[in-house]
């Protein structure tokens, strides 16, 4: 929910003529990357995301709990489970929502960060030529909404994603903002966008919010330094704390993305001048 703000920001950007050349997106944020690399505007995205109920995109892995739960009460019916949320209908969402392309079909240079979360590999899905460490992957021949389903797989929330014999999960755990993927790609000035800083003035509740809550509070000390280092721009749009189902506070976490662009727009109009 809270990858809504990208929305907003995009907007703003569009509203003044100003097209990123470049997309890169992790976790929630690879949905809009792989729409706005699609062709899909910001405002269409903003139609899509209010004609949407949680069950459109949410499928609970009920199957997988009956089977662990048989196991704890008969030892040999062995079962681990591994998610709460299958994740097949927010893929086809996605699927439908960028007409099955490829990534290699985006209509401009894009890149989505996933994790083997067997090795740790960074996995970066792209379009481009990169050259990065051994301890990182470049996967080029993939559906945007293969490389979506495997960024957004938040641990324990959701069943790992099954691709070519590894497991991947949210890109998160290695880079909640790729901002030194974005430059690699070409880019000459990078806006980032981190939802990760909070003042957790909030409680939390429920598996999805404390293991959204952790993830954040781990992600944000080991992203710090590359997001100095690579963007010239980083906003923090001022996000509430909200569960996959908080469909209610859409239009408020997309207006929190239009605020922090808002905000810094002269300033980015500035620096793109020079």
């Amino acid at each position: 929910m809270k990858g809504l703000a990208h929305i907003g920001v995009l907007q703003v950007l569009v509203e003044n003529e100003i097209f990123p050349d470049y997309i890169a997106g992790t976790s929630a944020g690879s949905i809009i990357a792989a729409l706005y690399a699609s062709g899909v505007s910001p405002h269409q995205m903003e139609e899509i995301v209010t004609s949407l109920a949680p069950h459109d995109y949410i499928d609970y892995n009920i199957t997988g709990m009956i089977k662990y739960i048989l196991g704890l009460i008969f030892p040999k019916y062995d079962y681990t489970l591994d998610g709460l949320i299958v994740g097949e209908k927010i893929e086809n969402l996605v699927y439908e929502w960028t007409g099955g392309k490829k990534i290699s079909e985006a209509d401009l240079p894009t890149a989505i960060i996933a994790c083997d979360i067997d090795s740790g590999q960074k996995i970066i899905f792209t379009n481009q030529a990169l050259v990065q460490p051994k301890s990182q992957m470049i996967i080029s021949n993939v559906r945007l909404s293969e490389a979506v389903r495997s960024s957004i797989s938040i641990p324990v929330t959701f069943v790992p994603k099954e691709f070519h014999g590894m497991k991947m999960v949210d890109g998160g755990l290695k880079d909640i903002v790729p901002a030194m993927v974005t430059r690699s790609m070409g880019a000459e000035y990078v806006l980032g966008i981190n939802l990760g800083k909070e003042n957790y003035a909030t409680d939390v509740s429920g598996i999805p919010q404390i293991i959204g809550r952790t993830l954040d509070i781990l992600i944000y000390e080991t992203s710090a330094t590359e997001e100095k280092f690579f963007a010239d721009m980083l906003l923090h749009p001022e996000v509430p704390d909200v569960g996959l189902t908080d469909l209610k506070e859409a239009a408020k976490i997309i207006r929190a993305g239009r605020r922090v662009m808002r905000e810094n727009l002269s300033q980015l109009q500035h620096q793109l001048s020079k």
